[in-house]
């Protein structure tokens, strides 16, 4: 796949490595010299010196073979200029970084297919996180409507451990949430958790979860807390 990235900051920088190790071609714009000379130097990452809302300078980062285009410029209304002229050469992905929600409906009619939402995200991740510390949040979905997140299970648990099929049982997983993952240790990567899968003591899994379900989890994870402490 050929992705062309707007702007070589910490996000750009981040998803291009990311793509890179996937064996993608990507190329960022950004119209910092330095910023571009580093970005090669650092990262190996093929760069363009220029500004993202000029035609021309898309022209030569090859936007009309992309595959991809993904802005992550400071300003929505830079964003939204790039993400334009990206549809007017037919890009068939198309993805930003908002910053203001009032620009959501613009991006829309702009062809953008995916919208990365950073006020709701952050407003959302610290609230839930101050609420119940327990809980980490990973990523929101659909719009805000389901959030996937990340908890250790409670000390509290069992040593032998409890299985996938009787945790469910519990009220608190028992709807508005389903089983994500979990984080094997010993082969350290994420696998699907199924009925059989033992859940134990200090367990890292991860749900997807509306907020009653959140809500739910948050006072389990509290009970048992406190249940730890008698």
């Amino acid at each position: 796949m050929y992705v062309v990235i707007a702007g070589g900051g910490i996000a750009g920088t981040a998803i291009a490595t990311r793509l890179i190790d996937r064996k993608h071609d990507v190329v960022i714009i950004d119209k910092d010299r330095d910023v571009c000379k580093d970005l090669y130097a650092n990262y190996g990452i093929i760069t363009v010196n220029g500004d993202a809302r000029n035609i021309e300078v898309l022209k030569e980062a090859g936007i009309h073979k992309a595959d991809a285009a993904i802005g992550t410029l400071y300003l929505d209304a830079d964003n939204l200029t790039f993400a334009l002229l990206a549809h007017s050469a037919k890009v068939p992905r198309i993805l930003v970084k908002m910053r203001d929600p009032a620009y959501q409906r613009a991006y829309l009619l702009a062809g953008v297919d995916s919208i990365c939402d950073m006020s709701s995200m952050f407003t959302n991740k610290i609230l839930i996180e101050l609420e119940s510390p327990q809980i980490k949040v990973v990523t929101s979905i659909a719009k805000g409507k389901a959030l996937l997140v990340m908890f250790e299970l409670p000390k509290s648990l069992p040593v032998s451990g409890i299985k996938v099929q009787d945790m469910v049982k519990d009220p608190a997983f028992a709807s508005d949430c389903v089983f994500a993952g979990l984080v094997d240790e010993k082969r350290e990567r994420i696998v699907l958790p199924r009925g059989n899968d033992r859940l134990f003591p200090g367990s890292k899994v991860f749900m997807v979860v509306n907020s009653k379900g959140l809500s739910a989890i948050g006072e389990y994870l509290k009970r048992m807390e406190t249940k730890k402490h008698h």
